[in-house]
């Protein structure tokens, strides 16, 4: 299995080119030209996992909301957390810049994704 997160100097490399395609932050848009996410935010101490399930393995948490590009999205498990009950998972990218880390191929459920609607209107199907 492939790393899922960056050290802290191998970072810095890659933070350049993923705030170009991340831009704005906050609802779902799409990116600029040539890119293949949306850029939205997660919540603070939300799981990214390998799955669209509670039982995949979680490749980090967010320690604040933080920045995401979003490929695709999914229908897997039906969770309900904080009065909130959806079946969607969205599919990108996490930077958590508190850490230093990029979490690339990962799968962020739906009701911690600030996309407006799940699924967001714009993002495809994977």
């Amino acid at each position: 299995m492939t790393k899922r997160s960056l050290s802290t100097a191998a970072a810095g490399l890659v933070l350049g080119a993923a705030v170009s395609l991340l831009g704005t932050t906050g609802t779902a848009e799409a990116a600029p030209t040539g890119a293949s996410a949306y850029a939205t935010t997660v919540q603070a101490h939300s799981n990214l996992r390998d799955a669209p399930n509670t039982s995949s393995r979680i490749w980090g948490t967010t320690t604040k909301v933080t920045e995401a590009g979003v490929e695709c999205y999914t229908r897997g498990q039906r969770v309900t957390a904080g009065g909130y009950t959806t079946d969607v998972w969205y599919f990108g990218t996490v930077i958590d810049y508190d850490i230093g880390h990029i979490y690339s191929n990962v799968w962020m459920w739906g009701g911690n994704v600030n996309v407006g609607a799940d699924p967001a209107p714009g993002i495809p199907r994977c």
